[in-house]
């Protein structure tokens, strides 16, 4: 069911329910007050006919009043009635065609209801110094004033009530055009339209939809923006190793001995691992780019720094680095992606190695210095980042003064979104009275 027709649903069925609830109390109502003022009308025509005849029945005249109806004035002239008599029964006066009215007993005066001659009447006696005067009227008089009431109060009510439909129709239909333009509008948009809809003329209840709307189509469009960004770096990076992959392939070609075709070979399968290394590079950063969130759960950091220094081994003991952690022992764990927290730590440390000469020092350091906070810095002592080149090494294939060292400059990229995907940030400080840097990171412990 669509909003409009669920709205109007809605507002005709409330709107109907009260208004039949109206038309039932005011039934009800009329009903009460129509019996009140019948009621009020007998007792007090009873008082006037006592008031008229009582000095005429002073003389006990024993003649029976009839009055009669040779002309008729209102048609429910028959349906009403009154009757006089004395204490004795014997009957005084009447009007035409008016029934006996049983007298009570056990009342001075009062109202009773009589079934008379096939019709309910409704009697009214006054039993006042040896008199009793009874008025009465038929009960379906009442029943057609009330209808009648009713019935002229129930089609001003019908009219009103659709005149309402008409009016809550319109109303609904115009209150809910914005969610028809806003319908077309996206509808014509094509998919490279993804800025911002404006919400300046919007309703508030629109709002909120429009809003994440908006977010979506904002993360849509990083998303396509880093995807564009990542395919012309990603062209631009291959296409340096792959020219000079083809140089090799052609100077081995047209090699005069061995030596020099073996040598060109090697040349070609440096190459080939500086391709492979950036390939591996460039396909993790984009897999962490299309993540907007990854599994979490409990991960053993110094279980994971333990596991990437035995990796990286090797690679320090050709360099004969001393790499190492200082840790106390306590097992320090918080909720992450083992998988994304080991590319973060891997790619930090191997740059720490890279960038560290021979003989040089690489230490991993936990600290505990604020509560449910695990500190993590690594630091070495070597060459160190510029001042100036701090705000840009973050960048995608930045690498500044490390040109001729071997790397895709992709490292820091992918840690950073590691850190990023964990709620956490990278902060890069070179060690004052001495060359070297600190890595500092901080995590959520469990």
């Amino acid at each position: 069911m669509s909003i409009r027709n669920r709205l109007l649903f809605s507002l005709l069925t409330i709107i109907f329910s009260v208004w039949a609830i109206l038309t039932g109390l005011i039934y009800i109502d009329t009903q009460h007050e129509v019996e009140e003022l019948f009621d009020a009308n007998l007792a007090q025509n009873a008082k006037v006919l006592f008031g008229l005849l009582q000095h005429e029945l002073a003389d006990d005249d024993d003649d029976e009043v009839e009055i009669e109806d040779y002309h008729l004035f209102h048609k429910y002239e028959k349906k009403v009635a009154f009757l006089i008599r004395t204490i004795n029964g014997h009957v005084v006066a009447h009007s035409s065609d008016a029934p006996i009215f049983p007298v009570p007993t056990e009342t001075k005066h009062g109202y009773h209801n009589y079934s008379l001659q096939g019709y309910t009447w409704r009697v009214f006696t006054l039993k006042e110094s040896g008199i009793i005067v009874q008025t009465g009227e038929r009960d379906d008089v009442r029943s057609e004033l009330i209808i009648d009431i009713i019935a002229n109060i129930f089609y001003v009510l019908l009219i009103s009530l659709f005149l309402l439909a008409i009016l809550i129709w319109i109303s609904v239909s115009r209150g809910l055009n914005p969610l028809k333009q806003l319908a077309i509008e996206i509808a014509n948009r094509t998919p490279e339209q993804l800025q911002p809809i404006d919400t300046q003329y919007i309703p508030i209840e629109v709002k909120i939809p429009i809003n994440a709307l908006n977010t979506l189509f904002n993360r849509l469009n990083q998303a396509f923006e880093n995807e564009r960004r990542f395919t012309s770096d990603a062209a631009h990076e291959l296409r340096t190793p792959l020219a000079g992959l083809k140089t090799q392939v052609q100077v081995a070609q047209r090699a005069i001995n061995l030596q020099q075709q073996q040598h060109a070979l090697q040349n070609m399968l440096v190459g080939l691992d500086r391709i492979n290394h950036l390939v591996t590079q460039l396909l993790l950063l984009a897999r962490m780019d299309a993540s907007y969130t990854i599994e979490m759960y409990p991960v053993d950091l110094q279980k994971l720094i333990n596991q990437i220094i035995g990796d990286l081994m090797p690679q320090a003991l050709a360099k004969n680095i001393d790499l190492g952690v200082e840790t106390q022992m306590v097992r320090y764990t918080i909720l992450g992606n083992e998988d994304g927290l080991y590319l973060l730590f891997r790619n930090l440390i191997d740059n720490a190695i890279r960038y560290t000469p021979e003989h040089g020092q690489v230490t991993v350091a936990f600290s505990h210095e604020v509560q449910h906070k695990i500190t993590i810095r690594i630091i070495d002592n070597g060459i160190g980042i510029p001042v100036e080149q701090m705000a840009h090494v973050f960048k995608r294939f930045y690498r500044g003064q490390s040109q001729k060292m071997p790397g895709s400059g992709l490292g820091l990229s992918i840690a950073q979104r590691v850190a990023e995907l964990h709620n956490s940030m990278i902060y890069l400080t070179n060690i004052e009275n001495k060359a070297g840097l600190c890595v500092t990171m901080s995590f959520n412990l469990l």
